[in-house]
C-alpha cells in the first residue's frame, strides 16, 4: 500500500513515518517503478512505534530495544525513572509504562527480518563520523558525531544496574558493563558506515584486575567503595598507612588505597596479573590487547601519581609493596591503543577531561560549570600546587585542569523539591514531581528583584572540612518564603562554586554550563551570570562526555585539529 494509506490507517504523519524509516526502524519494499509498498507488517510496527513513542520513549531507546541493546524492561523503567522526575508517580505515561513492561499492548517489537539497517538506510548522506563511548557509574552513554558537518547525529543513554554491592565495600559487575558496552558500540558499528575513529571515557578512581591476557577476574571496585576509610592496624585506616609509610595522601576509592587494602585482607584475585580503569579494560577488549594502556587523566586518579611527570610514584609504591609491572602503562600523549574491526580507537580519557573537551570550544577563555547531582568548575591551567579544594588533573597537550568540586552541589536542589514533595503528600494530594513549581517559584522571586534567603548548601561538608554542614540565615518575616527558601538554595548553589573559582589563578572571561540542571532552569544561568559576573554558555549537545571522547579520537586520527579547544564542533543554545 501507499504512504497515503498507511498514513490513514496509523495517524501518524508522513513525514513520522519517512523519520522511523531513516532511522532504521521499518524496512519498506520498493517497486519496480521505485515506489514504496507497505506491508501489514509495517503498519503493525509503526502503531507499536506509535505506541511507544506517545509515553515519551525516544526513537534512540526504540532503536536499542529492537537491536537488543535494551530489553523491554529496561527500556521502560528508565521511562518511568524520567516520568518520575517530569510528573510523578501518578501520571497516566507511569501507568502505561508499567503496563508495556509486562508486554501488554506492545507484543514483540525485535524482528530481525523486519527491523533491519539494510544498506540503503545505513548510506544516508553522512559525512566522516566518530563514535564516543563513556562507562558512567549508572549508565553506559555513546555519541555518533558527524566531523564532516559537525553535528551530533545520535545520542544514547543505557542503564547498566550494575551494582553488586553498595555498601562500605562499592562494587559492580565488570561482566554486566562490559556487555552493554559492547552490545551498544557494536549496534552503532552495524548502522552507520564511514566510522573513522572511536574513543572512549568513563569513571576515574575505580579498578578492575586482570589476568595475564587481559581478561577481569573481579568486579569494578569503584570510586564509591570506602574500604581504604575502615580501621585495620591500632584504629588506622588504609589511607592513614599509605600517609605514614609514603608521606603522600590518598583518599579512599582512589585505586591504589583499594589496591594496598586487598593486598592487606588477602583480597587480590589469585590470577591477577594487574589492575586498570573499566574503560581502559573495555579498551582492551574490543582491541584485543592483553595490556592495559591508561592515559595520564586516569592514571592519576588511583593515586601516587606525580602529575607533572605523568607517572607512578614508583619509589613510594615500592615502600608499599607495590611492584609497577602491576601497574597499567600510562601515556600522557594523544594516541591510539589498537583498532576495533579495523577503526582507530583513542586511548580513554577520563570523564572529567572528556566533558571539557565535549562541552567547552575555547580553552583559553572559559571555564566550565556543571552542575549535576553535584557540583564542579574546571579551567585549563598551567600546572601549580593544588591545594585542599583545588585539583590539579592532566589534561591534553602539556595542559592541566584545575578542578573545585562541591560535594553537594546540584542535589541541595533535589532535596527542595523532595521537601515539597513531602508536605504535597502529607497534606493528602498527590505524589508529584515539584520541579516544575519551585522553578516557577525561583523565577517569580528572581524577577521580583528578591534576594532569597541565605543559603549555605555545603550540607555534605567540603573536601577540606568534611565535618561542616549547610545553613540558612538572614531569615525574618518577611522573607521565610517558599520563593524566598528556592532562589535562596539556587544562589547557594553558585556562591559555593564562586568560592571554589576564587582559588583559580587563571580567571576566564566567559563560563560554559553543562549539566540538566542547568538547560532546564533559566533562573539558575541568570543566576551563575550575576555571581561569576560573566556570561554564560550552555551547551547544545548531549552526552558530553561521549561527545568529548569522540572528538579527541577524530584528532588522534588526525582528521580534525585541537587548537585550544575543538570550537568548530561545539554549539551552545
Amino acid at each position: 500500500m501507499k504512504i497515503n494509506d498507511v498514513e490513514k490507517i496509523t495517524g501518524l504523519t508522513q513525514k513520522a513515518i519517512r523519520l522511523y524509516e531513516s532511522k532504521g526502524l521499518i524496512n519498506i519494499a520498493r517497486e519496480k517503478n521505485g515506489y514504496r509498498n507497505y506491508t501489514s507488517e509495517n503498519i503493525d510496527i509503526l502503531k507499536k512505534i506509535k505506541l511507544l513513542r506517545s509515553v515519551g520513549v525516544s526513537i534512540a531507546d526504540i532503536k536499542l530495544y529492537v537491536f537488543g541493546v535494551l530489553t523491554l524492561n529496561e527500556m521502560m523503567n528508565k521511562r518511568k525513572s524520567e516520568i518520575l522526575k517530569e510528573s510523578g508517580i501518578n501520571s497516566e505515561n507511569y501507568r502505561i509504562c508499567e503496563r508495556l513492561s509486562k508486554g501488554v499492548d506492545v507484543g514483540e517489537l525485535k524482528n530481525e527480518e523486519i527491523f533491519t539497517e539494510n544498506e540503503e538506510l545505513r548510506a544516508v548522506d553522512h559525512g566522516m563520523l566518530s563514535v564516543g563511548i563513556d562507562i558512567g557509574t549508572t549508565t553506559v552513554s555513546a555519541v555518533v558525531y558527524d566531523i564532516d558537518n559537525k553535528e551530533q547525529l545520535e545520542a544514547y543513554t543505557v542503564p547498566h544496574h550494575s551494582y553488586v554491592r553498595s555498601d562500605t565495600y562499592s562494587e559492580q559487575s565488570t561482566s554486566v558493563i562490559m556487555d552493554k558496552a559492547e552490545k551498544l558500540l557494536y549496534h552503532i558499528l552495524k548502522c552507520y558506515k564511514n566510522i573513522i575513529s572511536i574513543g572512549l571515557s568513563g569513571q576515574m578512581h575505580g579498578i578492575v584486575y586482570n589476568d595475564a591476557d587481559g581478561n577481569p577476574v573481579s568486579n569494578l571496585i569503584n570510586w564509591q567503595d570506602k574500604r581504604a576509610d575502615e580501621p585495620i592496624a591500632n584504629g588506622k585506616t588504609t589511607c592513614d598507612l599509605i600517609r605514614l609509610i609514603t608521606g603522600e595522601r590518598i583518599a579512599t576509592g582512589y585505586g591504589i588505597a583499594t589496591h594496598y587494602y586487598n593486598m592487606n585482607n588477602a583480597s587480590v584475585p589469585e590470577k591477577a596479573a594487574g589492575f586498570c580503569s573499566i574503560m581502559d579494560l573495555f579498551g582492551m577488549k574490543i582491541c584485543g590487547l592483553n595490556k592495559a594502556i591508561t592515559h595520564a587523566s586516569v592514571a592519576a586518579s588511583f593515586g601516587l601519581f606525580d602529575i607533572k611527570k605523568g607517572e607512578f610514584l614508583l619509589d613510594k609504591l615500592s615502600l608499599l609493596g607495590i611492584d609497577g609491572d602491576f601497574l597499567p602503562s600510562v601515556t600522557a600523549k594523544s594516541q591510539r591503543i589498537g583498532t576495533c574491526r579495523g577503526i582507530p580507537v583513542a586511548v580513554a580519557l577520563g570523564d572529567n577531561q572528556a566533558s571539557f573537551l565535549g562541552s567547552v570550544s575555547n580553552h583559553q577563555s572559559s571555564a566550565l560549570v556543571n552542575i549535576g547531582t553535584g557540583s564542579q568548575i574546571s579551567a585549563v591551567s598551567e600546572y601549580r600546587e593544588p591545594t585542599a579544594e583545588i585539583e590539579i588533573r592532566p589534561f591534553l597537550e602539556g595542559k592541566y585542569l584545575a578542578c573545585g568540586s562541591a560535594l553537594c552541589g546540584g542535589y541541595a536542589y533535589s532535596m527542595v523539591e523532595a521537601f515539597f514533595r513531602d508536605y504535597m503528600v502529607s497534606a493528602g494530594m498527590q505524589d508529584v514531581s515539584q520541579y516544575k513549581m519551585i522553578n516557577q517559584l525561583a523565577c517569580d522571586a528572581y524577577e521580583k528583584g528578591e534576594k532569597g534567603l541565605d543559603v549555605n548548601v555545603s550540607f555534605f561538608g567540603k573536601r577540606s572540612d568534611p565535618a561542616k554542614r549547610g545553613s540558612i540565615k538572614m531569615i525574618d518575616r518577611e522573607n521565610f518564603t517558599p520563593s524566598a527558601l528556592v532562589l535562596g538554595v539556587l544562589r547557594g548553589i553558585c556562591n559555593e562554586l564562586y568560592e571554589l573559582y576564587e582559588g583559580f589563578e587563571e580567571k576566564k572571561t566567559n563560563i560554559v554550563a553543562s549539566g540538566g540542571g542547568v538547560r532546564k532552569n533559566e533562573v539558575l544561568k541568570k543566576l551563575i551570570e550575576d555571581r561569576f559576573g560573566a556570561s554564560v554558555s550552555v551547551n547544545a549537545i548531549h552526552e558530553e562526555a561521549a561527545t568529548g571522547a569522540a572528538l579527541f579520537s577524530a584528532f588522534v586520527a588526525g582528521k580534525i585539529k585541537y587548537n585550544n579547544g575543538f570550537s568548530e564542533y561545539i554549539t551552545y543554545i
